[in-house]
Parts: C-alpha cells; sequence; structure tokens
C-alpha cells in the first residue's frame, strides 16, 4: 500500500526532474549562443517538414557553417521503464533523422543534420540497452552512425551538506558532426555549468515541449500568473478570473509561444486547464456559481513557511490517498481518479489568508 511519504516524495521527484529538464534545455541553448558563437542559428520549438511530408518540432534547431548543417535536440525529462515503451520513444526518433526542409535559411534545406537525444543520467543505462537492440533492426541503424548522439544530465551538490549545484552534460553515446560541440562534451569532466549560470538560465525558460506534471504547472501558475493580476492597492484578495485570461498571461512562460499553431495552443492551454481542476480539487481555488470557466483565485495562493514543492506535494498525496482508499460500489479499492461534485466551493475570504 502506497504511504503518503511515498507518494509526496514520488511527485516532488518528477517536479524536480522536469524542472532540471527546462534548465537543460536552458543551458544547451546557452552554450551554442555563447561567444564565439557555435552556431549560426538556434531556434526552440520550431517546426521543420522531413522527406515523408510529417512536421517534426525538435525541442532544440540549430544552423552552423553558414547555416548549411544542422542540428537538431530531444530532450526527455523521463523515459519509460517498460522495456517494449522505451523501444517505442526510440523507435520514434527516426523521424527526425529523415531530410527535413523548412530550415532558416535561404534555401529551407542544409546539407545534412545531425540529433541528439538529452535525458537523465538515471535513464542512460536503459537507453543505451535498447539503442543497441533496435540499432540490428532494418531502417535504424542510424543509432550506430555519426550524426546521432545520445547526451545524459544531472545536477550534482559541489560539496556535501551545501545548496550549491553543478549541471553536467555528458555525452555517452555515438557523435555529431560537429567539432567544437564535441570538443565540449567530451572533456573528462563533461561540459559542467556551475550554480550561478544555473541559477540564471532557470529562469530563462519555463517548460520543454513535453506535459509537464501537474504539480510543475501548478507552481509556476502561483509563482509567475496569479500575481499578475494582484491589485496593489487591495492587498490579499480573492479575484474572479477566467481561464481565458490565466492562460493568455501564461502563454509566455512557453517557448516560441508567438509561433504557436492551433494544435500546440490547444495543448498548453490543457495543462493549464488541469492544473486550475486540481488546484479546485485541493480547495487552493474555488469557483464560483454558475460560471464553469471562472475561478475564485485568493492571491497571495499559497503561503507556507516551507518550499512550495513539499507543501504542494504533500496536498497532492493526501488527495491521491483519499481517492486510491475510497471503495468503489463493489468494494474494491477505485483506480479512476474521483473529482469532487460539481458546484460551487466558496469559503469566507478570511479563510484563504
Amino acid at each position: 500500500m502506497l504511504s503518503l511519504l511515498t507518494l509526496q516524495q514520488d511527485y516532488i521527484r518528477a517536479y524536480r526532474r522536469y524542472a532540471d529538464t527546462v534548465a537543460v534545455l536552458s543551458a544547451i541553448y546557452h552554450v551554442l549562443r555563447q561567444s564565439p558563437p557555435i552556431v549560426d542559428y538556434i531556434g526552440v520549438e520550431q517546426t521543420l517538414k522531413n522527406g515523408e511530408d510529417n512536421l517534426v518540432t525538435p525541442d532544440l534547431i540549430a544552423l552552423y557553417e553558414r547555416r548549411t548543417k544542422g542540428l537538431m535536440f530531444e530532450l526527455k525529462w523521463s523515459l519509460p521503464f517498460s522495456e517494449k515503451l522505451l523501444e517505442k520513444e526510440i523507435k520514434e526518433l527516426k523521424k527526425y533523422m529523415i531530410q527535413c526542409s523548412q530550415w532558416k535559411n535561404l534555401t529551407g534545406e542544409v546539407d545534412y543534420h545531425d540529433l541528439v537525444l538529452v535525458c537523465h543520467i538515471e535513464d542512460s543505462q536503459r537507453t543505451a540497452v535498447i539503442l543497441s537492440k533496435v540499432a540490428i533492426e532494418q531502417g535504424f541503424d542510424f543509432l550506430v552512425h555519426d550524426g546521432f548522439a545520445v547526451w545524459t544530465w544531472m545536477i550534482s551538490s559541489m560539496r556535501s551538506g551545501e545548496r550549491r549545484e553543478q549541471l553536467i552534460l555528458t555525452a555517452i553515446h555515438g557523435k555529431t558532426r560537429n567539432s567544437a560541440i564535441e570538443s565540449m562534451v567530451r572533456q573528462p569532466t563533461g561540459l559542467i555549468l556551475p550554480e550561478e549560470a544555473l541559477t540564471y538560465l532557470r529562469s530563462s525558460f519555463n517548460f520543454t515541449r513535453e506535459k509537464p506534471p501537474v504539480q510543475y504547472t501548478i507552481i509556476k501558475l502561483i509563482q509567475h500568473v496569479f500575481s499578475q493580476f494582484q491589485d496593489p492597492r487591495r492587498g490579499p484578495w480573492v479575484y474572479e478570473l477566467t481561464t481565458d485570461m490565466i492562460y493568455e498571461k501564461a502563454r509566455i512562460l512557453f517557448p516560441s509561444w508567438h509561433d504557436f499553431d492551433a494544435q500546440t495552443i490547444q495543448a498548453k492551454r490543457s495543462w493549464i486547464t488541469e492544473a486550475l481542476d486540481m488546484m479546485y480539487d485541493l480547495r487552493i481555488i474555488g469557483k464560483p456559481i454558475g460560471k464553469p470557466e471562472s475561478w475564485l483565485v485568493p492571491i497571495p495562493t499559497l503561503k507556507t513557511r516551507k518550499p512550495i514543492e513539499t507543501t504542494l506535494c504533500t496536498k497532492l498525496a493526501r488527495f491521491q490517498l483519499k481517492i486510491i482508499k475510497r471503495p468503489s460500489r463493489r468494494g474494491r479499492p477505485s483506480r479512476k481518479l474521483i473529482r469532487p461534485k460539481v458546484g460551487p466551493r466558496m469559503k469566507r475570504l478570511d479563510d484563504f489568508f
């Protein structure tokens, strides 16, 4: 049976893993843009068209040697433990290795491009095993040729008992055909970014292209979005906000938010809606009567002396335990996420503060 502590730790681990992956995206962007620049152009979440007429959107793309050669970076904040699902993830990389068009240069094409898969060091061993297995199948030999590489990342403490951290990027498989990048990541220590750079980079981006855990989105809403609605003349107050209002303020947190297509907008809006629904379930925000697209948001929203992720993940763990323990009609534990009944959840205003 899952315990409160186990669930809380799982939620915190997922939050930190995603947050750190965002820092990695920022770090790679920063490294590629450093002086003298290694690349001529770098873009975040830009869509290309491959030779099979399918659209592909890597997390990062870059152009170098006068924009005649390309690089793609695909970040994974978590990879499946299931061998079958991990194999599927690896095989899906093939769509990126097909010659692509719509690059940001005069012709829209490049002489060739490389792909770098970036994953957490905890996933690296499983990934390497599956890579070697898939590479012998027809059509997947690109996995063992130049032009495909796997990098791992980890964030480690510099000294025991201190909060200081450093980000380490290491090449563990294959290689790109960009000699400047290879010389950096193949140092004996890997490519190291100290805490000062890491702190700055964490503020550069807030999301990757992959769906975040709901606790991550909630924290971003509390820290960066809700505060934009606060009227300094009122002090602590409960504001009635619509989903549209919240999403419009949140869009700037997403990379290349001004280039979103309809499908991307719908997907990322769903992240915001999921977070709002969960905050309502956790009784962090309320709902006005008869307004399904509106929310009652106290600002400040979640006051705590502990780190916000600790407090929020504890609430999530308690909520999940209630769902697990709630019996179904046949007397078995319910496996489905039970939502509270639709309707107002009103509190006295002083309950929020």
